[in-house]
C-alpha cells in the first residue's frame, strides 16, 4: 500500500475515532445535565479534545443531536413495522406495541428524563421528538389495519397511551411490562369503540 493512501487512512480512522469519542462524551452529559445544560466546553473537556475540534466535527446543534439521537437508539430495543409481524389481530398487535414502546422508553429514559421537556425548548431537539411522533403515530395506524381503520381520536388517544409520560406515570409503582400491559388493556378497550370495520369486498 503507497504510503500516501495509508496515511489518508490512518487519518480517516483517527478521525472517527475522535468524532466517536464526542458523540460517547455529549450522551453521557445529556443524560446527567440534559441538553440545555451541556456547552462544547463541557462536552470537549469530556472527549479530550479542544472545543474546536468538536465544532469542527458538528457545527451545528442538529448534527450533534442527531448523532447522539442515533447512538442513543442503536441500543434501543426495535420499534418499528417488524414490531407489528407477529400479531395476528389488530388488538394482538397493539400489545406488541405497547410491549416494544414501553421497553423503549425504559432504554431511553435517562435522555427522555430532560430531553422530553427540552424537545418544547430547543428546536433541534424538537425536530428529532416531532419525527419520533410522526413514527409512533404511523405505528398505531398500521396495528389497527388492514380489518380496522382508526379514526384521529384513536390514534390521539393511543399516542397519549404509548407515549413517555404515560409510562414514566405507570412505572412509578410497577415494573415496565406490567404497566405496558395496562396499556394495551386500556387500547383493547378503545379498539371497538374508536375505530371502524373495513367491509369485505365481495368475491366475483
Amino acid at each position: 500500500m503507497p504510503r500516501r493512501t495509508y496515511t489518508k487512512l490512518r487519518r480517516a480512522a483517527l478521525e472517527e475515532e475522535t468524532r466517536e469519542r464526542i458523540v460517547r462524551a455529549t450522551v453521557a452529559l445529556h443524560a446527567r445535565h440534559g441538553g440545555l445544560g451541556t456547552s462544547y466546553a463541557m462536552i470537549a473537556k469530556q472527549a479530550g479534545v479542544s472545543p474546536q475540534t468538536v465544532y469542527n466535527h458538528f457545527p451545528d446543534l442538529a448534527a450533534l443531536f442527531g448523532a447522539c439521537t442515533g447512538h442513543v437508539e442503536d441500543g434501543a430495543p426495535p420499534l418499528g413495522p417488524e414490531t407489528l409481524r407477529r400479531g395476528r389481530t389488530p388488538a394482538a398487535r397493539l400489545r406488541l406495541l405497547a410491549a416494544a414502546a414501553y421497553a423503549r422508553h425504559e432504554h431511553l429514559a435517562p435522555w427522555m428524563r430532560l430531553g422530553w421537556y427540552e424537545a418544547a425548548l430547543i428546536p433541534e431537539l424538537g425536530a428529532i421528538a416531532a419525527r419520533g411522533e410522526a413514527a409512533l403515530r404511523q405505528l398505531i395506524a398500521a396495528a389497527v389495519a388492514p380489518e380496522r381503520e382508526p379514526t384521529d381520536a384513536f390514534v390521539d388517544a393511543a399516542f397519549v397511551l404509548l407515549d413517555y409520560p404515560a409510562w414514566k406515570a405507570l412505572t412509578r409503582d410497577r415494573p415496565t411490562a406490567e404497566a405496558a400491559r395496562i396499556a394495551a388493556d386500556s387500547l383493547s378497550d378503545l379498539l371497538p369503540r374508536l375505530t371502524r370495520a373495513r367491509s369485505r369486498k365481495a368475491k366475483p
